[in-house]
């Protein structure tokens, strides 16, 4: 019986240090994140350290290493959106103030990643997980590529438990916001974020094996997460008569 026990008591130490800890993190997130979603990154170089530690946190232990230790797919997702956001913010501010980690594939495929001792790039973890494995589009609302027209990042981590409300968050506050989406009900024309053009399969595939649209158009998509006057009159409106449109991508670091 005492060699069970201690065997035990040696153990619980690894078991702890497996979980993630998103306490520090959040922290950076309250501190160096503005109302706008924009980086004081002049701060968070003096919290590098911190930020180092949750990354050393992320390469150690994820849902492919360890998924005793993640209850659902949506704890799954929380990580995997947070780990983008997270790897992301870890080499421009690494990088600070030089900007040539900013877009393109120095950022996207040549600057190295570890997930749970598996070492990737921002493309694998975005293309290669987030779309294919969970095949929600709200995702693109949340996951934050340093430049200025990327979705806000948000003050704060995903709590626990709270991934799908923090999408549908996300979702809401990048559709209504008239830097991401305008309609002109007059002219009939609909100006849009790139996003939804670089991504437009992802949406149109949701509509279509989610809402059972059977040639769903981009409108009705941002129709689910759209609110007020605007939500109705773009509804009020055919989407033959629709004329889509998207704005200039500002590739300009995301910087406060």
């Amino acid at each position: 019986m005492l060699p069970k026990i201690l065997f035990l008591l040696f153990t619980l130490p690894v078991i702890a240090q497996s979980k993630i800890n998103y306490e520090g993190y959040d922290r950076l997130m309250r501190t160096h994140i503005n109302e706008q979603g924009y980086v004081n990154y002049i701060g968070m170089k003096k919290d590098f350290a911190e930020l180092q530690t949750f990354i050393k946190n992320l390469s150690d232990v994820s849902p492919e290493n360890q998924p005793e230790i993640f209850a659902d797919e949506n704890e799954k997702l929380r990580y995997y959106a947070t780990a983008y956001n997270a790897w992301t913010l870890y080499h421009v501010t690494k990088n600070y103030p030089k900007k040539d980690t900013m877009w393109g594939k120095l950022l996207f495929k040549d600057k190295p990643i570890v997930l749970g001792n598996q070492k990737l790039s921002l493309n694998d973890l975005e293309h290669k997980i987030l779309r294919p494995r969970f095949q929600d589009p709200r995702v693109h609302f949340y996951i934050n590529c340093a430049a200025r027209s990327c979705p806000p990042l948000q003050q704060g981590a995903i709590p626990a438990g709270k991934t799908d409300e923090t999408l549908e968050r996300s979702a809401r506050a990048f559709i209504n916001n008239k830097k991401y989406v305008t309609f002109d009900p007059v002219t009939k024309k609909l100006q849009i974020s790139k996003i939804f053009d670089w991504f437009e399969g992802d949406f149109l595939n949701y509509l279509k094996t989610k809402k059972g649209i059977q040639n769903p158009h981009i409108s009705q998509y941002l129709l689910l997460f759209l609110t007020g006057e605007a939500k109705d009159i773009l509804a009020q409106t055919a989407v033959s008569e629709l004329k889509v449109s998207h704005f200039d991508y500002d590739r300009s670091l995301n910087e406060w």
